[in-house]
């Protein structure tokens, strides 16, 4: 019995010693470890070398490329221009006589608006002429018809004079009239032709006062593949 006191007094003890604050000088202290920092190697700064230009070497041009002296250079040569031959045209032949007024010329000027009349769809002409005429004034005019004919450059072909179309005026002795190249007939029988024409002034019959100079070769009516062949 008295050892089961005697154990039971130690354990009481021992117990009591835990609930004890603990005492700063009896504790031991236990040094703290040092974290390894790495330590930074200073590098020393240099700057780059520069190029020190040679005072002493002369500055040269390069050396230029000589052209080979074995085979010489070929040079274009100009092509010649061939131009396109001219057909001789016809003699005309004598104007007949009909064609004579033996009054006096009453047609003062006979202005027309193209030398050149075209027909064909692959160029660009002019496909209409216009007349301007100034008439003296005389008793009983009344009319200034244009009569009209083609007549083949290259030979005796031509159609008969024809037309007849009455020019329009300003009450003034001026006359004018525009002639489509429609109203032209068989036209299209002819590649190059010249359209010839004639003004007449007459009176209310018909009955011929004067009559204007023929002009036989001075308006061309042309197929495009003729002017531009």
């Amino acid at each position: 019995m008295k050892k089961l006191a005697l154990i039971l007094v130690v354990v009481s003890v021992l117990s009591g010693c835990t609930g004890l604050p603990s005492i700063p000088f009896l504790q031991t202290v236990v040094p703290a470890q040092q974290s390894s920092t790495p330590q930074l190697t200073a590098t020393p700064y240099s700057l780059d070398p520069t190029n020190t230009p040679d005072l002493f070497v002369l500055n040269t041009l390069p050396p230029t490329t000589t052209p080979s002296t074995g085979t010489p250079m070929v040079t274009n040569t100009a092509t010649p221009a061939f131009t396109a031959t001219i057909r001789p045209t016809i003699t005309l032949e004598a104007i007949d006589p009909i064609f004579f007024t033996p009054s006096p010329n009453l047609f003062l000027t006979v202005l027309r608006s193209t030398d050149q009349l075209v027909w064909g769809s692959t160029c660009e002409g002019s496909r209409f002429i216009k007349f301007t005429a100034n008439v003296q004034p005389v008793r009983r005019l009344r009319y200034v018809t244009l009569w009209y004919r083609l007549q083949d450059k290259y030979s005796s072909r031509h159609t008969d004079w024809g037309g007849g179309a009455i020019f329009n005026d300003n009450d003034q002795g001026t006359y004018f009239y525009t002639l489509d190249l429609s109203q032209i007939q068989r036209y299209r029988y002819f590649e190059d032709a010249w359209f010839q024409y004639q003004l007449v002034a007459s009176t209310a019959t018909q009955k011929v006062l004067g009559r204007s100079v023929v002009s036989r070769s001075d308006v061309s009516l042309t197929h495009c593949k003729a002017l531009y062949p």
